[in-house]
């Protein structure tokens, strides 16, 4: 019988991570383009001017006679001479057509934390499906990846190997002024990336020790470098989505402390309800201490992977009482073409082809997009108020 005792459990630990690291990376090359880079998926006349809010006609007319559409060159065909537009060309179109998206005047970049106690809600799920749906209705977008494990960096096609310099964790111990350093352009066009790895531990630890996390050289308390280091930058986005771990650390309080709004996806089950309650709990005691609190543009829950069973329906019928008025009348339900997305590191606006049938793909689009739109409209609703805001007291 094979012995179950390790006498050097660290050596082993090295052998698993280097056996997995080079698992990931044969997933992440199957699951990419030939040079190992994602791209985003190009689309169809029709989803081309539903996105540049214009019929196709009007994008064939533009196209054969407006010159200003002429001087960007050939509109691509694909391989049954179709017309196809990648996301950075339908950008081009809305400003010609004058659709883009312009937040209002005397509005903010929206900070959306995504957080939760609880593992397996579908934080970066949502944090990413969210970052990606608003970039593609035009929106400037930023995802920061707080959590150690990576996922959101995984999702952009990033095997989180990369160096510790290129994390956030470096830049809020060291120079929060330095986020401009951090910050990747990723395949998904309007979506940039700050990347994590596993040495966020390492600055969980030194931001939390006062001997070493430089308050006095920096002027700036440990929880304020992420609202101090996006203030550099977030004019240069509309939306600024910050994906937490599961738990409260010291990168989760920055993200508090930074954060304009709050997202909690939750499943309907009673132990995700009961750690709600807990994390809801927990909210409190943090956002009455004077160095943390400040005012929440929203909070919302989300309910996510529900399965539809009669179990989540009255789970999700008790979250609803129990959190009114904060639950998105909208539900994340739990869906074969999302779980097969994410499995490749992908989500549902990646797929080209559905491995399933075309209506289950339709469906499961449906109902992401119903939970996003809600959410943006949420934002423009937000980003009203701010302007009429300033408009008053000009």
């Amino acid at each position: 019988m094979e012995s179950l005792y390790i006498a050097h459990p660290g050596p082993a630990f090295e052998r698993l991570a280097d056996a997995g690291s080079n698992f990931l990376q044969r997933v992440r090359e199957a699951v990419n383009q030939p040079d190992q880079t994602k791209r985003l998926r190009k689309f169809g006349i029709q989803e081309a001017a539903r996105m540049a809010g214009k019929s196709a006609a009007s994008i064939r007319q533009a196209e054969a006679i407006d010159p200003r559409f002429q001087d960007l060159g050939p509109t691509e065909r694909d391989a049954s001479g179709h017309r196809v537009y990648t996301l950075t060309r339908i950008n081009q179109y809305r400003k010609l057509f004058g659709t883009e998206r312009i937040r209002p005047y005397g509005s903010q970049a929206i900070r959306c934390i995504v957080t939760n106690f609880k593992g397996g809600a579908g934080k970066t799920t949502t944090a990413i499906h969210l970052a990606q749906k608003c970039a593609l209705e035009g929106w400037r977008v930023l995802v920061v990846d707080l959590d150690p494990q990576a996922s959101s960096t995984l999702f952009f096609g990033l095997i989180p190997d990369v160096d510790p310099a290129d994390t956030i964790g470096d830049v809020l111990v060291d120079n929060p002024t330095a986020i401009d350093s951090v910050i990747r352009e990723t395949y998904f066009t309007g979506v940039d990336l700050i990347p994590s790895n596993l040495t966020l531990q390492n600055a969980e630890l030194i931001l939390a020790n006062p001997n070493s996390n430089q308050s006095v050289e920096l002027g700036i308390n440990p929880i304020d470098r992420l609202l101090h280091a996006l203030s550099t930058v977030e004019e240069q986005y509309d939306v600024i989505v910050m994906d937490c771990g599961p738990n409260l650390g010291i990168m989760t309080l920055n993200a508090i402390r930074a954060c304009t709004g709050l997202l909690m996806p939750m499943q309907p089950m009673m132990a995700d309800f009961a750690s709600a309650v807990l994390y809801s709990q927990t909210m409190a005691s943090v956002l009455s201490q004077k160095k943390i609190a400040h005012p929440l543009e929203f909070l919302k829950v989300l309910v996510t992977r529900h399965s539809g069973s009669a179990e989540a329906k009255d789970t999700e019928a008790m979250i609803r009482v129990a959190f009114k008025p904060h639950v998105l009348d909208s539900t994340m339900v739990h869906t074969v073409e999302v779980e097969r997305a994410t499995n490749d590191f992908g989500t549902i606006y990646d797929i080209e082809q559905p491995r399933g049938s075309a209506d289950a793909y339709k469906r499961a689009m449906a109902a992401v997009d119903r939970v996003n739109e809600e959410i943006i409209e949420m934002f423009q609703t937000v980003w009203r108020r701010q302007a009429e805001q300033v408009e008053k007291a000009a």
